[in-house]
């Protein structure tokens, strides 16, 4: 389908550079709501000045130290979220369900959208499939009385009573592999080997009954249509150590194939995936690859709160390599409006980057352009599911590779102010003062988001004229639907 559009950039030396952001002049416009003034579009310093908090009120940091104890936003939402998703196995996603589900907006009867595709990259139904096909296995699993299983013959009772309850899966598991090393191959060996691998499935269970808060036996709970994504994960894990009938028609970072996609769970590793690809959304500058540029993990915590706001991971030869954060905007243009599937920001692993020596990895980035498409093919077959014909992209990303990619696709000129996220951040600010209710913390008084699509500091500017505008890599619908570029360039 792209091949055309391959060797355009194969055969193409040129590198399309973008503007180098200086963090003492980044000031981007960013959206907000507050309990004042509602929704608001404001520059990015002209918020901290006016909205900021300090840390030290939140007693992230001490008063003392001055260096750390700068105005920033999302504090308090911050601090909520972070201590809510301490255990590891805490996942937000059937809270966001509900929420959404009560909220005024219907996307489907205002708009047409089926949203289903936008929550889940499983199907409901072929996962319950899947686990109807290994109810023995995984009711076997699933109800292991761990301590009687192994003393019978893997681990001598004595040693199993002197190890804590809180201790015994994480022990165990250590003991038999230990004792599998030792004993080599035979019939001894491959015991132990089962017996590991009940132990590895029963964890897995364990801790995805804690995450999405019922049992697999109960297939008809409203919460597998919510967790398919993260009961094939399951499913997938429980592959590598039990074999699981029709494990390859799941779909997620242990199917196997040669590139896997997931959506980000929204649980503490959320918050950690800036730090991962190296981008300015880290948890700390230190882990940001490009330190000059400013860090904005605030906008972490309003994402993780969104339905409407997916990142896409991106899994090569089973290593995460990139991702793709996603949303649909709705689009003005004469006097019109249309549903768009915005690709907000592509980022990149650094040994997925073309501009950093040392981290860079040949092998991988000899495959970038198939990769990159693919990826392209995904996000389409994505908006297609969900009924939307048009898919415009960011031309801005972390790697320069992934700009010139863009390149290859014609581009559509809007004027930001065109670009509107539906509800704006009204019904992630509501949201976010139920969960605050709930935790009987105070409810923060405003909430601030960036979206790259509306960000002007990030791109070459156009005409003064035409101040606001912004070119976008059109990956499906009509270029002409936006600003005629005669308008744009004067001609």
């Amino acid at each position: 389908m792209f091949q055309a559009d391959i060797e355009k950039i194969t055969q193409s030396g040129t590198i399309y550079p973008m503007p180098a952001v200086d963090r003492a002049e980044y000031n981007p416009f960013i959206l907000g709501f507050t309990e004042k003034k509602g929704p608001v579009f404001i520059p990015l310093q002209e918020a901290r000045r006016v909205y900021g908090k300090l840390p030290s009120d939140f007693k992230l940091v001490s008063a003392k130290d001055t260096r750390k104890n700068k105005k920033g936003l999302n504090l308090a939402l911050g601090k909520l979220i972070t201590e809510l998703l301490e255990d590891r196995r805490t996942n937000l996603k059937a809270d966001v369900y509900r929420f959404f589900k009560g909220w005024h907006r219907n996307y489907q009867s205002e708009f047409g959208l089926e949203l289903d595709p936008f929550c889940n990259l499983n199907n409901p139904g072929q996962v319950v499939r899947v686990i109807i096909g290994n109810q023995e296995e995984l009711e076997r699993a699933g109800t292991l009385d761990l301590r009687n299983f192994l003393s019978q013959g893997f681990i001598r009772k004595d040693v199993l009573n002197s190890i804590p309850e809180r201790e015994i899966v994480q022990t165990a598991q250590k003991m038999l592999t230990r004792k599998i090393q030792s004993m080599g191959p035979g019939a001894g060996g491959w015991s132990c080997r089962e017996a590991l691998g009940l132990v590895r499935a029963n964890d897995i269970l364990r801790n995805l009954r804690f995450s999405i808060g019922f049992d697999l036996a109960d297939l008809r709970h409203e919460r597998v249509r919510i967790f398919a994504d993260e009961i094939a994960a399951a499913l997938l894990e429980i592959h590598q150590h039990l074999p699981i009938r029709g494990f390859e028609e799941l779909k997620g970072a242990g199917a196997g194939q040669e590139m896997d996609f997931e959506f980000a769970v929204r649980d503490r590793t959320y918050l950690q995936l800036g730090k991962k690809t190296g981008d300015c959304t880290a948890d700390k500058t230190p882990f940001q690859a490009d330190r000059h540029v400013e860090n904005i993990y605030w906008t972490v915590f309003p994402w993780i709160l969104d339905r409407n706001y997916q990142i896409l991971k991106v899994y090569f030869q089973g290593i995460f390599i990139m991702k793709a954060h996603l949303l649909p905007l709705f689009i003005f243009h004469n006097g019109e409006g249309q549903m768009v599937l915005a690709v907000d920001a592509i980022e990149t692993v650094r040994a997925f980057r073309d501009d950093m020596t040392g981290h860079c990895q040949d092998e991988l980035l000899e495959h970038r352009d198939r990769i990159f498409f693919r990826v392209i093919d995904e996000i389409l077959r994505m908006a297609a599911d969900m009924g939307i014909e048009r898919v415009y992209a960011e031309k801005f990303s972390n790697t320069p590779w992934v700009r010139q990619a863009f390149e290859a696709f014609p581009e559509i000129f809007l004027h930001v102010n065109q670009i509107v996220k539906l509800d704006e951040l009204e019904d992630i600010y509501c949201f976010a003062q139920e969960l605050s209710r709930r935790m009987g913390r105070k409810e923060p008084g405003e909430l601030f988001m960036e979206l790259q699509m509306k960000n002007m500091a990030l791109v070459p500017r156009l005409t003064k004229k035409m101040e606001g505008v912004k070119s976008f890599a059109v990956l499906k619908g009509d270029p002409d639907e936006g600003i005629p570029m005669k308008r744009v360039f004067g001609i």
